[in-house]
């Protein structure tokens, strides 16, 4: 017979085997493509969902100047202004593109052409003949050469050019307004005020208003109040208003030498939509690179800042995600080394006949890596192929080299078998020697040094912090799959020993199966290393993920409810006194605490500065909404003390890290003393750097205290959703009403959380089937010595239910002590692994969230191993336990 015909022949005579570690490959392949690909884009939406949470301004990269003023030049090559305006901001608008083309690439790929604004004002802006007492009107005049790029006409005209009118003045300045503006500032079409502009006072005509093109652009956020003015009271009562409208940006030429307060602001716009969490790092290097590239105006931006938070949320995502694939992972390996294990067993007799009639090593190896390439091959390419197709995103190289490992491995597994093969009779297992001798003890002993040596460094270390700039955390990825091995190998050693108490008992009595199955056990296991660590690693991972993910959910719940900080908050534009007491009065509430005020300030630190935010809040208010609340800001009753040498204030940890050692800090240029320290945010800012006082000692601090925040406690027998709707009617179209309900939706629904929450059940369902399969797997590699002892026994009348009794029992005692092992250890390790994984990427909390043992969730996932266990058992014994007398006589005298 030839080669070929050989190999079609023992393909043929046992496809299934085949077949069967073909698509194993074909799904390691898959996944090994598919879930970096998936990992990549979820943290590119994460990534944008992150970006989401800031404003344009703090985003793009940004200049601020009061010294350094535009020059008013015309262009020398051209730009793509107006000749009009190019004739004024042409060279200033060259300069700006010169700024851009120095830019390093990726950063520049990711940035917009430049913009600039040029701000004058604040401005008094009263009506002629205006009294003492009567609203201050401030205008802030904007010229932007641009400006007609980002607003509509919606009624009125453009405004023109300033001219001169007398020798040294000029005629009213023309501009345009939203409507909103016009309205609250009382200013009518072809009305003219007067703003100081230095030693004379000059003219300024509203002649028509505007519509934002698109009023989510992030143009609008780097003007002080764009589209809606500022409405606001002072100190003394006096309502404020502030608005802003757009010049003829050449009408600058008439303030240009006025002593005005003015800033130029100049920015890139960064397009978020572009960056990619693969490129984030490259692109971090570059902006500090722009940033610190010496140039006539220096630059600043937040995306680095952001940049770096999200690494590092992308960075502990990937160390659980890396920690709860190692379990599956190695699951997967031992499945494989078992599927290629039956397939020998499916080959052996036919190649160990091609032995005894004087087949080489050689051509026996050579047969055994053809089918091997013939099975992993295909497979591999196949499942590649679908798992890139499957997840459009760019994983990188890693999964297109572990498919090319998937594809190799049977070959290789079945090639280390050869040596396995003999023409002559084969040794009974149980004759072998137990123990494993001297070199056994050794290499277990060094797993047990291993294993334990992890986990101390893991302890001592504690959290990760830094995983950021070290990507995945091999020692933390590494203790579950070690933990389980040695656990393995304790189960192995430790479970013969009830076992041959059961032997002990079972022999003193009448019963056939129970004796000849626990002495099969213990004499020939076919539960070796390999099935043992299956169940022992997929049992532990299920728990550890259902523990996990408890405590992921718990902590979610916990930061939502810290983020509203009372049963509801009203936010959005200010609120009247009217509109405060309408909250208190809507059926079902029982008090509000309103956030008075939340101001930029500066904290002095031995002279030096640091821009912070003020919170200003009644505390006894705060604390009747928030009593009894966990996660609630601590306020100590000697905040509201008045009176004293310096303010009381809470500061944030990051304000008291700052102000650490430091001889002199001052509140504004006050003292203050400390009276509370919160680690991170509050529900009144959602930043983790800010001051607090009481609303009692406010004067001086903030110019206004109109809230654009409430918080809500709801009486114990309220309807929550008609008590949301009265707080909705009264807040108005441009306020919203936040429960901590919604805000675990939004939390739960982020891109991290929501795939570490499908990850979690991946690895549970992966596992409990690869288990199962497993066992079955066990099953079919012990079949050849089941088929020579099931059919002797069933002439001697034993019965097909004792067969299945039988069989069973090869694998019941040790898959059984395996189950205890792994739900212990499953408990075990989230108070391990849990030790050093940042889990506040997926909770949005500021504090690492407790772990937690919901004990429905383990229940149901320990009942769904047992039961997906003892199926694959019951299934394994049925299949194996069918074997013919005839057959088995054949074999006996063949072997």
């Amino acid at each position: 017979m030839s080669t070929t015909g050989f190999f079609r022949r023992q393909f043929f005579a046992a496809p299934f085997a085949s077949i069967m570690l073909a698509l194993l490959v074909a799904a390691g392949a898959l996944l090994a493509t598919a879930l970096p690909r998936a990992v990549a884009a979820m943290h590119t939406a994460a990534l944008a969902e992150h970006l989401a949470e800031f404003p344009a301004r703090e985003l793009d990269v940004t200049s601020s100047n009061r010294a350094w003023l535009p020059t008013l030049a015309p262009s020398e090559h051209g730009t793509s202004l107006s000749d009009e305006v190019d004739a004024v901001w042409g060279g200033q608008e060259e300069q700006l593109l010169e700024i851009g083309e120095a830019m390093p690439p990726e950063l520049a790929r990711v940035s917009d052409d430049p913009l600039q604004v040029l701000l004058a004002g604040p401005n008094q802006a009263k009506p002629d003949g205006a009294g003492p007492g009567s609203t201050d009107f401030i205008l802030y005049a904007a010229f932007d050469p641009r400006y007609d790029e980002h607003v509509e006409l919606a009624s009125g005209h453009w405004p023109t050019a300033v001219v001169p009118e007398g020798a040294t003045g000029f005629g009213p300045v023309e501009f345009v307004a939203s409507e909103p503006f016009a309205r609250e500032m009382q200013w009518e079409l072809g009305e003219v005020r007067s703003i100081p502009a230095g030693a004379i006072r000059q003219p300024f005509e509203l002649v028509g208003t505007f519509a934002a093109i698109d009023p989510d652009d992030g143009y609008w956020t780097h003007l002080p109040v764009p589209l809606e003015p500022s409405v606001a009271f002072t100190p003394d009562g006096t309502l404020r208003i502030t608005g802003l409208g757009f010049a003829h940006p050449n009408s600058w030429v008439a303030f240009e030498q006025a002593q005005l307060p003015t800033t130029l602001e100049l920015w890139f716009p960064i397009a978020t939509e572009r960056i990619t969490a693969d490129q984030s790092a490259e692109l971090q290097r570059e902006l500090d690179e722009f940033m610190n590239t010496s140039r006539i105006v220096g630059f600043s931006s937040g995306l680095g800042d952001a940049l770096a938070t999200a690494a590092t949320a992308a960075a502990a995502s990937d160390t659980v995600l890396a920690t709860v694939a190692s379990g599956p992972i190695g699951v997967m390996i031992a499945v494989l080394v078992l599927g290629a294990r039956v397939v020998f067993e499916r080959r052996r007799p036919g190649l160990e006949l091609a032995a005894a009639r004087g087949a080489s090593t050689g051509w026996l190896r050579g047969i055994l890596a053809v089918e091997g390439a013939v099975i992993g091959v295909p497979a591999a390419a196949l499942g590649a192929v679908i798992g890139t197709l499957a997840v459009p995103a760019d994983g990188g190289s890693a999964g297109l080299v572990i498919a090319a490992l998937f594809a190799v491995t049977p070959a290789v597994l079945l090639v280390a078998s050869a040596p396995q093969l003999t023409p002559l009779r084969r040794a009974r297992a149980d004759f072998a020697a137990r123990g494993g001798g001297r070199l056994r003890w050794i290499l277990e002993a060094v797993v047990a040094v291993v294993a334990v040596t992890a986990v101390v460094l893991l302890l001592r270390r504690g959290l990760a912090t830094s995983a950021g700039d070290v990507g995945v955390d091999p020692l933390l990825a590494a203790v579950p799959l070690l933990l389980a091995v040695l656990t393995c190998l304790v189960v192995l050693r430790l479970y013969p020993l009830p076992l041959a108490a059961i032997v002990r008992s079972a022999a003193s009595g009448r019963g056939l199966v129970a004796f000849l199955g626990s002495a099969r056990a213990l004499r020939d296991p076919s539960a070796g290393v390999v099935p043992v660590l299956t169940v022992v690693v997929g049992v532990s991972i299920a728990m550890f993920s259902a523990v996990l993910l408890g405590t992921v959910q718990t902590g979610v719940d916990r930061a939502a409810d810290a983020r509203v900080g009372a049963d509801a908050v009203v936010a959005g534009t200010p609120f009247t006194l009217e509109q405060q007491a309408a909250f208190a009065e809507v059926p079902g509430v029982e008090a509000i605490a309103p956030v008075y005020a939340t101001e930029s300030t500066q904290v002095g630190i031995d002279g030096r500065l640091r821009t912070t935010t003020l919170i200003v809040v009644d505390s006894a208010e705060m604390r009747a909404v928030q009593a009894g609340r966990t996660g609630a800001t601590p306020l100590p009753d000697g905040l509201a003390e008045t009176g004293g040498d310096a303010v009381p204030v809470v500061i944030s940890q990051v304000i008291a890290d700052s102000i650490e050692g430091a001889d002199e800090v001052e509140l504004d240029r006050e003292p203050f003393e400390i009276v509370g320290v919160v680690d991170g945010r509050t529900a009144y800012w959602p930043r983790t750097s800010w001051v607090l006082i009481d609303k009692a000692n406010a004067e001086g601090f903030v110019n206004t205290l109109v809230p654009d925040r409430v918080l809500v406690r709801f009486a114990p027998d309220a309807d929550p959703a008609a008590v949301t709707a009265g707080l909705a009617e009264v807040a108005g179209d441009d306020a919203t009403v936040t429960t901590p309900g919604m805000v675990r939706d939004e939390l739960a629904g982020t891109s991290v959380t929501s795939g570490l929450v499908i990850s979690l059940v991946g690895a549970i369902v992966l596992s409990s089937l690869l288990t199962a399969l497993a066992i079955v797997l066990t099953l079919v590699v012990g079949r050849p010595a089941r088929e020579r002892l099931l059919p002797l026994l069933s002439t001697l009348g034993l019965r097909r239910r004792g067969e299945r009794a039988l069989v069973a029992w090869e694998v019941g005692p040790v898959v059984a002590v395996a189950l205890v092992a792994g739900a212990i250890l499953g408990v075990v390790l989230p108070f391990v692994v849990l030790q050093g994984i940042d889990l506040r990427a997926f909770t949005g909390a500021d504090q690492q969230p407790a772990v937690v043992f919901d004990p429905w969730l383990i229940g149901a996932v320990l009942a769904g191993s047992v039961l997906v266990t003892a199926l694959a058992v019951l299934f394994a014994s049925r299949v194996g336990g069918e074997a013919s007398a005839a057959r088995a006589m054949r074999k006996e005298e063949e072997g």
